[in-house]
C-alpha cells in the first residue's frame, strides 16, 4: 500500500520536472532566438546603414548633380549653337556692314531677330552693330550705343576680346533670376562689325532643382567662382555667399577646385554648427566655371532607418512569443515575396541584357557603315601611282576630325599636258561632310572631262554646278552647303591658282610667298553664279615648293594661352624648320608641331596639308 501511496506522487514530482524542463528549454530556446534576432537585427542595421550612406554619396548624391549639370550643360550649349548661327549667318554680317542700308537683309535679320526671342526658350536675341552704334531687338533699334554707359560695357568688352563668342552671366536681384548672355563677334573678330547673340534665362532649370532634391532640409545651388549662389531650389538663397551656410573648410575646398572644369564629382562630409552630420557634393559644369552643390542632412537622408529599427523590435516579440511556428510561418511569408522580386530581378536582367545587346549590334551596325563610307571616301583620293606620276616629290597630311571628313584632295593628268592640283573644305565634319566631297569630285570630274579651259573658269563653273546641284536657288531650303577650294593649274613652268579663302604658299630659297585666293567661299546660296575669280600667275622654278592647307591645320587651338596656332607659325615652320628637309620628313615634322601645340585639346576640324615640288 505504501508502495501504492507513494506512486502518485513520484508521477506529480515527474511531471512538475517535466514541465520545468520543459519551459526551460521553451525559455532557453526563446533567449537564443531573442539573442539571434537582436544580433541578426544589429548586424543588418550596420549593414544597411553603410550600404545606404554608401549609395547615398556615391550613387544619389552624384546622379543629382551629374544630371543637372548636364541639363545645365545642354540649354547652354544649345544657346552657344543658336548664337553662332546668327552670329555667323551671311545675312546678318551683310545688313551690318551696309549700315542697315539693305533693307531686304534687315528685313530678314530683323524677323530672325524676333523669331528666335519668341519661338524658342530664350528671353530675347540681339544685334549690336559697331557701324551704326544701335543696338536691336525684338524688330526694333532698343537704344543707341555709347562707350559713355555703364550698362553698354559689356558690348565694347566683347568687341576687345578677340574671342569668338563670350558668356556675360547676370543675376537679376529685382526678379531674384540669373540671365546668362552669350555674346558672339560677328565678322573676322579681330575687327568685328557687330555683337549678336541670345539671352537665357535660367528660371527653368531652379524649378526643376525642386523635383530632384530629396529631404526637407536639403539644398541644391549653382555657385560661381566667388561663391555667390546664382540659382537654388530655395529662392531665397540666390544671390547670397555659400559660405554663409557652409564651413569655411568646406567653401575652400570647393573654391579650390573651381578651376579644374574637368573634375569628377566630388563628395564630401561634415558637421554644422547644430553638431549634425552633413553629406555635399559638388560638380564643374562643362560649359562654365560653376559648380553644382547639393547638401543634406545625414539623418533626412537615412530616415528610413528608423523604420528598419522599429520592425525589427516587433519581429524579435513576435517571435518570443509565437516561437517556432509562428517564425516559421512568417519566414514563409517573407521568403514567399522575396522569391517572386528574385524572379522579376531575374526576369529584368535578362531584358537588360537582351537590350544591351540589341543596342551593341545596332551601335557596331552603325560603325560599319561609317568605316564603309571611310572606305568609300579613301578610294576617291589620289593614289601613291597618280602622285608619283604628277610631281617629283611630296607629301600629304589628312586627318578628318571624325572617321570621315568635309576635306578632300585631287589631282588629275590632263591628256593635253599639265596638271590640275585641287584641295577643298566642305561643310560639315562627319557624314555629311564626307558627302559633300563626294558630290564634289563628281563635279570636278566631269568639269575635267567636258569643260575645263582654266584654273579660274574650273573655280567659277563649279561654284554653279555646286549651286545648282544642291538648289541653292530654292528659297526653301534650310541649310546652306558650300566649300572652300584651292585650284593649282601647272603647265610646264607655268603656274595659275585661283581660290576661294584657301591661299596657295610658295617657298622659294628661305622666303615664302603667298598667293590668296577670294576671300568668299562658292557654293552657297548668297555666292553670285556670276562672281569674278581673281587668278594668280607664277613662273616655277627649280627647287620652288607648293604647299596647300585648309583652315582645321591653322584654327587648332592650344599653346599656354589655347589660341590658335595660326598662318604666321605654318609659315615660320615652311621657311625655317623644314626647309630643305625631304618631303616625308617634312610631313613629320608638320604633325608632330601640330600634336605639340594641340596638346590634350581635341581636334576642332578636319586637317589636309599638301606639300608638292616639281
Amino acid at each position: 500500500m505504501e508502495n501504492d501511496r507513494d506512486s502518485p506522487s513520484k508521477g506529480k514530482n515527474f511531471d512538475l520536472m517535466y514541465d520545468r524542463g520543459t519551459i526551460k528549454v521553451i525559455i532557453c530556446a526563446c533567449c537564443i532566438i531573442i539573442l539571434a534576432v537582436v544580433f541578426t537585427g544589429g548586424i543588418s542595421y550596420v549593414i544597411t546603414h553603410n550600404a545606404m550612406v554608401d549609395k547615398l554619396k556615391n550613387r544619389d548624391m552624384l546622379y543629382i548633380v551629374q544630371s543637372m549639370s548636364e541639363k545645365i550643360d545642354g540649354r547652354i550649349e544649345r544657346a552657344q549653337e543658336t548664337s553662332l548661327l546668327l552670329a555667323d549667318d551671311p545675312t546678318v554680317l551683310a545688313w551690318v556692314e551696309s549700315g542697315g542700308r539693305d533693307e531686304a537683309a534687315g528685313e530678314i535679320v530683323k524677323t530672325k531677330i524676333t523669331d528666335i526671342g519668341k519661338n524658342y526658350d530664350y528671353v530675347k536675341a540681339f544685334v549690336a552693330s559697331t557701324v551704326t552704334n544701335q543696338y536691336w531687338e525684338d524688330n526694333k533699334v532698343v537704344k543707341p550705343l555709347s562707350k559713355t554707359s555703364y550698362t553698354d560695357k559689356w558690348f565694347y568688352k566683347a568687341l576687345k576680346s578677340g574671342k569668338k563668342i563670350e558668356l556675360n552671366i547676370d543675376y537679376d536681384s529685382i526678379h531674384n533670376e540669373t540671365f546668362i548672355f552669350f555674346n558672339t563677334l560677328v565678322g573676322d573678330v579681330r575687327q568685328p562689325v557687330a555683337v549678336a547673340g541670345v539671352a537665357l534665362s535660367l528660371g527653368d532649370i531652379a524649378k526643376e532643382f525642386g523635383s530632384y532634391k530629396f529631404g526637407e532640409h536639403s539644398n541644391l545651388w549653382l555657385v560661381d567662382k566667388q561663391g555667390k549662389i546664382h540659382l537654388a531650389d530655395d529662392l531665397e538663397y540666390n544671390g547670397r555667399l555659400a559660405g554663409d551656410f557652409l564651413p569655411a573648410e568646406v567653401m575652400q575646398q570647393i573654391l579650390g577646385d573651381m578651376d579644374n572644369a574637368t573634375a569628377r564629382p566630388k563628395v564630401l562630409e561634415y558637421q554644422d554648427s547644430q553638431g549634425r552630420i552633413m553629406d555635399l557634393a559638388y560638380q564643374s559644369t562643362a560649359t562654365t566655371d560653376w559648380k553644382l552643390v547639393f547638401q543634406i542632412p545625414r539623418s533626412e537622408s537615412i530616415a528610413i532607418l528608423s523604420s528598419v529599427k522599429i520592425n525589427a523590435i516587433i519581429a524579435s516579440v513576435i517571435t518570443l512569443l509565437l516561437m517556432v511556428v509562428i517564425f516559421y510561418f512568417i519566414s514563409y511569408k517573407i521568403a514567399n515575396p522575396f522569391k517572386r522580386a528574385l524572379r522579376l530581378a531575374e526576369q529584368m536582367e535578362k531584358q537588360v541584357k537582351l537590350r544591351t545587346h540589341e543596342l551593341a549590334e545596332k551601335n557596331q551596325s552603325i560603325m560599319d557603315s561609317i568605316d564603309y563610307a571611310k572606305r568609300l571616301q579613301e578610294a576617291i583620293l589620289p593614289t601613291e601611282t597618280e602622285w608619283a606620276a604628277l610631281c617629283h616629290e611630296y607629301f600629304v597630311l589628312w586627318r578628318p576630325r571624325d572617321v570621315v571628313g568635309g576635306d578632300f584632295y585631287w589631282i588629275r593628268k590632263l591628256d593635253a599636258g599639265g596638271c590640275l592640283i585641287v584641295v577643298g573644305d566642305c561643310t560639315g565634319h562627319g557624314v555629311p561632310g564626307a558627302l559633300m566631297t563626294m558630290t564634289v569630285n563628281s563635279i570636278l570630274n566631269h568639269i575635267i572631262d567636258n569643260c575645263f579651259e582654266s584654273a579660274g573658269q574650273m573655280l567659277a563653273e563649279l561654284n554653279c554646278r555646286v549651286k545648282k546641284t544642291l538648289h541653292r536657288e530654292d528659297e526653301n531650303q534650310v541649310s546652306d552647303d558650300g566649300l572652300d577650294i584651292a585650284i593649282c593649274y601647272i603647265e610646264g613652268t607655268r603656274l595659275e591658282f585661283a581660290g576661294a579663302r584657301i591661299p596657295l604658299y610658295i617657298k622659294r630659297g628661305g622666303q615664302v610667298h603667298v598667293l590668296k585666293g577670294d576671300n568668299r567661299s562658292i557654293g552657297y546660296r548668297r555666292s553670285k553664279t556670276d562672281r569674278e575669280v581673281c587668278c594668280h600667275f607664277w613662273n616655277l622654278e627649280a627647287g620652288d615648293c607648293l604647299y596647300l592647307t585648309t583652315d582645321g591645320y591653322i584654327d587648332q587651338n592650344g599653346g599656354n594661352r589655347d589660341f590658335p596656332m595660326g598662318r604666321k607659325a605654318f609659315m615660320e615652320c615652311i621657311a625655317g624648320q623644314i626647309q630643305g628637309a625631304p618631303f616625308i620628313k617634312q610631313r613629320e615634322s608638320l604633325e608632330g608641331m601640330l600634336d605639340d601645340y594641340k596638346g590634350s585639346q581635341p581636334q576642332r576640324d578636319d586637317i589636309t596639308v599638301i606639300g608638292i615640288t616639281f
